[in-house]
């Protein structure tokens, strides 16, 4: 049989989302938060995973989970992460200390076990309508218009699933990604790693990622709480069928941390094989990858799963953009731009993490061991590495290279970089009012002053306020503190996607913020004859010692109404 949708007659067809990870929970509950009808299908049954793997969310993908109410669930169930710590040989060398980060409702990391992070996406997915079908994907039919899926049941019987459109969530080994013919490429060798979950007893520290590195390899410590610690240790080989057992976690936390701690019986422990691989594409017609169906690396610096969040919500504001014809189906084009360009960069930052910690020459270990003292004297380790750990430096900047994405030496925003501002499909996230919201689901016109907020200035905000589309919000940011050193002192309008990151930054005049609406993917539709788009002024956040421009909300929508009669 054939089931082109899950709901009534004349409804839309789904969006099949295959696999119930994280990656794929997170996709398809932004769609239903966004309208759109989603199938998530899953070979396992619709449970959490009863071990642990992924077991850091940084503060990037907080602020994106936030989007759809999964951070502060996570938050409270998991433990406050706050700094990424470096020894070797026991000795200190340095640290990036997330606490400082600016610009976030998060300034930390949390480390949780993914089958909590599970439970909790799975909840919000029941809160938007969702549900996990169990059954594998046997087939994939992409010869006629839309793909059609072949998924076999528990019981033996065969569904044939006709959707819109079709993304892999399904890891490594992606069904999908086979049925689609893309291949996954990658160069290097592969590094073995023992992870194992368990109770640690020592004075460990509990707020910390601490890698430790020795000449005889390296070792991770990342706590949950509680006394429990998931631990990773670089080995050489491994040919038993088992799980490492604690004698083996024993022996690296004697030989490695600089802290002693008395390894427990495990909860879990496995074999990883950390890969340099990412997909030829990520996109093949109506078929999407995401998450480890699309790249897999490295685990330090657990970015694993959160690379996969990123590419979920990238891709679920753009898709359910289309679906509901808010966006231009060309906008799905910019998925794979964005998104595969960030996983090579990242790919490449933890395959030099992980060399770094597999050093056995002697002037290999003294030259990474006064890098790291250096950069950690001199600042440079907190100023670039901490926006790397938490992913804020991700930038869908044109480039043509890697080099092109490369953060720059100022902290001005340019086109392609992610701006502290923040969304959410239903209640605000708790603490983002500090900065300005943006919708969730449509492109955002911020509107900056610069150092004058004159009458010139009014009459330009209200004549591109005016000129926007109807549906499109504006927004004066230009008396919200911290914005000053990101956007300079000259007037500007910024095109700003669902996720935060600029899509534009052009003058600010109705036909340039127009012009740069459609080249963001925006659709223009008409409006109805004689409406007028209201101001938006923030004006009950207004910033103490902000100008008396950012208070006149009565004049200037007056002056939007002239201009458009």
């Amino acid at each position: 049989m054939t089931f082109p949708q899950r709901g009534g007659p004349g409804e839309r067809r789904p969006v099949l989302v295959v696999g119930a990870g994280p990656v794929g929970l997170v996709l398809a509950t932004e769609l239903l938060a966004q309208g759109v009808p989603v199938r998530l299908v899953d070979h396992a049954a619709a449970q959490p995973q009863q071990h642990s793997r992924a077991s850091v969310v940084w503060p990037r993908s907080l602020e994106l989970l936030g989007r759809i109410g999964a951070s502060e669930p996570l938050i409270e169930r998991g433990n406050r992460l706050d700094s990424v710590q470096y020894y070797s040989d026991k000795r200190h060398l340095g640290a990036v200390e997330m606490s400082r980060l600016a610009g976030t409702p998060y300034p930390f990391g949390v480390v949780v076990p993914q089958d909590t992070t599970e439970e909790v996406i799975r909840t919000r997915l029941a809160a938007y309508g969702g549900e996990i079908e169990f059954g594998t994907l046997t087939g994939l039919d992409t010869a006629g218009p839309r793909p059609v899926a072949e998924v076999r049941r528990a019981d033996g019987s065969t569904d044939r699933i006709e959707a819109e459109y079709v993304i892999g969530a399904d890891g490594a080994h992606s069904a999908v990604r086979r049925f689609a013919g893309i291949e996954l490429l990658g160069t290097g060798n592969d590094v073995l790693f023992a992870i194992g979950d368990g109770p640690v007893a020592g004075d460990l520290d509990q707020h910390a990622l601490v890698y430790c590195y020795s000449r005889s390899g390296a070792l991770g410590i990342a706590p949950f709480g509680g006394g429990t610690y998931r631990l990773a240790i670089s080995v050489p080989d491994w040919r038993g069928e088992q799980g490492p057992p604690p004698e083996l976690f024993q022996r690296f936390v004697d030989e490695r941390s600089p802290r002693p701690g008395i390894v427990g019986e495990l909860e879990w422990s496995t074999i990883f094989r950390a890969r340099r691989r990412v997909a030829e594409t990520m996109r093949a017609g109506r078929v999407f990858l995401a998450g480890d169906a699309a790249h897999v690396f490295s685990a330090a610096g657990a970015q694993g799963m959160n690379t996969g969040i990123q590419d979920a919500v990238n891709l679920a504001w753009k898709l359910a953009g289309v679906v509901r014809g808010a966006f231009e189906p060309g906008i799905l084009d910019t998925y794979d731009t964005d998104r595969r360009l960030a996983a090579e960069r990242i790919v490449l930052t933890t395959a030099k993490q992980t060399s770094w910690g597999l050093f056995k020459r002697r002037h290999e270990l003294a030259l990474r061991d006064a890098t790291v003292r250096l950069a950690h004297r001199t600042g440079v380790l907190q100023r670039f590495g901490a926006p790397l750990m938490a992913q804020h430096d991700v930038s869908y900047r044109p480039a043509e290279s890697l080099r092109d994405t490369l953060p720059g030496l100022t902290r001005r925003i340019r086109t392609g970089d992610r701006l502290p501002v923040f969304a959410a499909h239903d209640t605000p996230q708790p603490d983002a009012e500090r900065w300005p919201a943006i919708d969730p689901a449509r492109l955002t016109v911020m509107l900056w002053a610069g150092a004058r907020q004159d009458a010139a200035w009014l009459a330009a905000r209200a004549s591109v306020t005016a000129a926007v589309p109807e549906g499109v919000p504006v927004r004066d940011v230009s008396g919200w503190p911290g914005f000053a050193p990101l956007l300079g002192t000259a007037p500007r309008a910024l095109v700003v996607r669902p996720d935060g990151h600029v899509a534009a930054i052009v003058a600010p005049e109705p036909t340039a913020v127009r012009t740069a609406l459609r080249r963001a993917g925006s659709s223009f539709r008409p409006a109805a004859a004689g409406t007028v788009r209201a101001l938006t002024v923030p004006a009950a956040r207004t910033a103490p010692g902000a100008g008396p421009a950012d208070e006149v909300t009565a004049d200037v929508a007056g002056v939007a109404e002239e201009l458009a009669s």
